[in-house]
């Protein structure tokens, strides 16, 4: 069976700067694309991260990809029930509905990323993200929590260093199932 790994949180915990290490870490990324579903394929980790990463560009990962990719999504994972792993961050695909079905086609592990600095960090990024549409992100991931009957890996992102040692957590964990 395969092993899918969701990682979620409130906006600028540090969600796409966590999974942007594995493009450092591992080279010979290969485009992926299954109708409105995108991503990058690597052989060696038999691992296709979905969402759009591009170099120097602050809003990566699956905030990329189209409002309309969640049934691409399920229908990707029912169809070809996949031979490879799957990793994703962000708010478009974490959500219960895809948590749900991915449970039914593979090993699920979400990673739930939090950290004390996100007020600073929206400034820093200069978003315009909205109070109201933050409360919604943190109703939605409550929500999400409740679901999971704390059957998730909480992960704290507050320093530089947590980059490099959440990174080292999700890639042990992955290692593991994949007997390494």
């Amino acid at each position: 069976m395969s092993y899918l790994m969701a990682l979620g949180g409130i906006p600028a915990v540090g969600k796409t700067t966590i999974v942007k290490q594995f493009f450092c870490k591992y080279k010979n990324w290969k485009s992926f694309k299954y109708k409105k579903l995108y991503g990058h394929y690597n052989a060696e980790l038999n691992l296709i991260i979905l969402g759009k990463y591009i170099e120097n560009e602050l809003f990566s990962g699956t905030d990329k990809l189209s409002m309309a990719v969640q049934p691409d999504f399920e229908e990707f994972i029912d169809k070809d029930k996949p031979p490879y792993n799957i990793l994703f961050e962000g708010d478009r695909l974490f959500n219960i509905k895809t948590l749900q079905k991915a449970k039914d086609n593979m090993t699920l592990q979400v990673y739930i990323i939090t950290s004390d600095n996100t007020v600073q960090r929206h400034i820093n990024r200069n978003d315009a993200q909205s109070d109201k549409f933050i409360k919604g992100r943190v109703t939605k991931t409550n929500n999400i929590k409740s679901y999971l009957d704390n059957n998730y890996i909480t992960l704290i992102n507050n320093e530089e260093a947590d980059i490099e040692k959440n990174f080292a957590i999700i890639i042990d964990n992955y290692n593991n199932f994949r007997g390494i």
